[in-house]
């Protein structure tokens, strides 16, 4: 690259108040065979050591881009079936893109996210299980991210590009400060697909397209899990050369690594034991799944065995013990002996007023038939 290229842009970026933020580095793509393929305009190296953000979706920037320059992304993956597809795709136009990984999917996948970085694509990082991060303990909400950085970075072999995307868009405050700290890049959208809400093709690229011609440029957000995106892809690309648009290849520079985040031991291990063993190492097995060792700290003494109770401080506690137990014995009695006798009153009441209802009955019978026995005797006389 040549080095006036290099001052050439500083100088801009610095006139327009970035020059802290963005790019180290810019070369130009080589054109696609036949020239038929949408290519690769520009290939851009972002410095991400700020913790910077991207995408004007969340307060960030898209700077970088110059009119009708668009940024591929590809959330949730990888999955082969459609993965594998949107590479194929990505492949016949001879273009690049990020994938946005989930750490979960990358351990069951790990074929497949060698095979991104074999074709010359981006991997950043989202979240180990796509949980809402801004829903998330923000202590729970670190584990995951790290746990992610550490499942994708195994999967690929490598360590992938210094980029995190939140999963819904859910930004976490706790999360992007040791986003900072670690030296990653945040990035949002400034298009969105909506990819999966469509299912039919031709309805996701209209969308995508009447978005661009909108906003003229930006981080267009895709999912490379949707079969509906996979069976687009190739649609979309068209209509973006079609229409003038230039993809540019965002890579990353920048991400440090930093010490391992608390690690809370598991319920079953004695606290008292815990305290003998200050050393804690931790590690990542073939499934991801995180492990934590405990080392004893070396010691020559023996820790005394507790002095075993004599019998009379035993009496004693037992006799501190018993007034409080039978009271609440005696409170027991009570309280059961009150409930018999409320059941005792009811039961009372309800034979009351059966034999109350018997009566007037039998008094109504009688009534009865003194009246009938008074209209025959008048019926004779008469």
């Amino acid at each position: 690259m040549r080095i006036s290229s290099v001052l050439k842009v500083c100088a801009v970026l610095a006139a327009t108040g970035f020059a802290n933020f963005t790019y180290v580095e810019e070369t130009e793509a080589a054109s696609c065979r036949g020239g038929k393929g949408l290519g690769v305009s520009r290939t851009v190296t972002l410095n991400t050591s700020g913790g910077t953000r991207y995408g004007a979706s969340h307060g960030g920037h898209r700077n970088f881009l110059k009119d009708k320059e668009v940024v591929l992304t590809f959330d949730d993956g990888p999955i082969p079936a459609t993965t594998h597809k949107v590479l194929l795709e990505l492949e016949r136009h001879c273009t690049k893109a990020t994938f946005f990984m989930v750490g979960r999917m990358a351990v069951n996948h790990p074929a497949s996210v060698k095979k991104v970085l074999a074709k010359g694509h981006t991997i950043g990082i989202h979240s180990y299980s796509h949980r809402d991060l801004g829903r998330t303990n923000g202590k729970n909400a670190i584990q995951d991210v790290d746990r992610s950085i550490r499942a994708i970075n195994k999967a690929a072999g490598r360590k992938v590009a210094p980029f995190f995307r939140f999963p819904y868009l859910s930004e976490n405050a706790t999360v992007n400060s040791y986003l900072k700290r670690r030296g990653y890049g945040v990035f949002a959208i400034d298009v969105d697909s909506l990819d999966y809400r469509f299912s039919s093709p031709g309805s996701m690229v209209n969308r995508v397209m009447s978005e661009l011609h909108r906003k003229g440029k930006g981080i267009i957000l895709l999912h490379d899990i949707q079969k509906v995106t996979a069976n687009g892809l190739g649609e979309l690309l068209n209509r973006l050369k079609a229409g003038g648009y230039k993809v540019v290849h965002i890579k990353g520079r920048g991400g440090k690594d930093v010490p391992e985040p608390l690690v809370v031991a598991s319920n079953t291990e004695p606290k008292s034991r815990l305290v003998e063993r200050p050393s804690i190492s931790v590690t990542y097995g073939e499934s991801g799944e995180l492990t934590t060792t405990f080392k004893r700290a070396k010691s020559s003494k023996k820790h005394p065995e507790k002095p075993k109770k004599s019998a009379v401080v035993k009496r004693k506690q037992a006799l501190k013990k018993k007034p409080k137990s039978s009271k609440k014995r005696k409170e027991k009695k009570v309280r059961l002996a009150e409930a018999s006798s409320q059941n005792t009153i009811q039961a009372k009441q309800k034979e009351a007023l059966k034999r109350r209802q018997e009566a007037f009955r039998k008094r109504l019978d009688l009534n009865r038939k003194a009246f009938r026995a008074a209209i025959k005797k008048r019926l004779i006389t008469q």
